[in-house]
């Protein structure tokens, strides 16, 4: 039994981002030093200083669905973007290729995903024959409807450009346009902190709670600890819920000796976790200090695993 695991209170649980994330999907892209954008989200990424979006993480799923790791987490691509989504607090999308416009389609019909969502779609696409199409007449009628004119930018092609005009996407002008939507969009974007289990992304943010609690965990008592909160996750959905977590930074992935653990990057506290009346530590900071001993004493492989990453994100 992992120690104060019988502690913890499973009444009182409030879950948070522990750091900003940007989930940015749309047409093709390439690296960044090619000056020559593929689509409107190439462009939007060559941007070198965004101001709307200082300070947030900007996550893309093909970075993750290309490693070797994805296929042993999730059998489809789209449940992956949609359990990213979950833990974003904007999703950014282009709608300008068959991908984009199947990954609007699935996070429209999901509330809380599309309370986040900013779509930015082409005038071509919003007015004329794009009137009749199933895009606008379909999920973005719905967004519009459901969370405002606001969830839905039109960029004039005449402004922004094309990839096959002359002198392609005008990275600037997508800049200048992309300010005030994404901070209007920022900021009515706030996502409630009581847990709620029917959600994926509280139930990530809680796993990452936990292992900032204890530092590094094993799978096995990651799953042990969700019991103990009455949080049942199937062994497939839990190895994904880990893998969004470690594609935004928030926790890491490091094979020490026999064990492979998961630990806690230094960040904000992603889950408010009290423990009983009856606990034996009253103070967080004591009981997380309390564990880390426990970790040296018991298990010095651990507690390396541990310090090196603190030691890590300080250099």
């Amino acid at each position: 039994m992992l120690p104060f695991a019988e502690e913890l209170d499973v009444e009182k649980i409030h879950v948070q981002s522990p750091s900003a994330v940007v989930f940015l999907c749309g047409g093709p892209y390439s690296d960044i030093d090619k000056p020559v954008p593929l689509s409107l989200r190439d462009g939007f990424l060559k941007i070198l200083d965004n101001p709307a979006l200082r300070g947030k993480v900007i996550i893309q799923a093909e970075d993750i669905t290309k490693l070797h790791v994805f296929s042993d987490a999730y059998e489809d691509v789209l449940q992956f973007e949609t359990d990213l989504a979950e833990i974003s607090e904007l999703i950014l999308l282009f709608c300008e290729s068959e991908g984009s416009m199947a990954e609007l389609g699935a996070f429209c019909v999901i509330q809380e995903i599309a309370s986040r969502l900013l779509v930015v779609v082409r005038d071509r696409h919003w007015r004329g024959k794009g009137e009749t199409s199933f895009i606008r007449l379909g999920p973005l009628r719905s967004l519009e409807r459901k969370h405002g004119q606001k969830s839905i930018f039109v960029i004039d092609d005449a402004d922004v450009g094309e990839v096959a005009s002359p002198g392609g996407i005008k990275v600037d002008v997508l800049k200048d346009q992309l300010q005030t939507p994404l901070r209007t969009r920022l900021e009515s974007t706030r996502d409630p902190t009581t847990f709620n289990l029917e959600r994926p992304g509280h139930i990530i943010k809680l796993i990452v709670g936990l292992i900032q609690e204890y530092g590094a965990l094993t799978f096995n008592e990651i799953d042990e600890l969700l019991l103990i909160v009455g949080v049942y996750v199937p062994v497939l959905d839990l190895k994904g819920y880990l893998l969004c977590a470690v594609s935004v930074d928030w926790i890491a992935r490091r094979k020490k000796g026999l064990d492979e653990f998961f630990i806690a990057n230094p960040l904000p506290d992603a889950a408010v976790i009290t423990t009983k009346t009856t606990r034996s530590v009253q103070n967080k900071v004591r009981r997380r200090l309390a564990i880390r001993q426990h970790w040296k004493d018991k298990d010095p492989l651990r507690y390396s695993v541990i310090t090196r990453l603190m030691v890590a994100s300080n250099e």
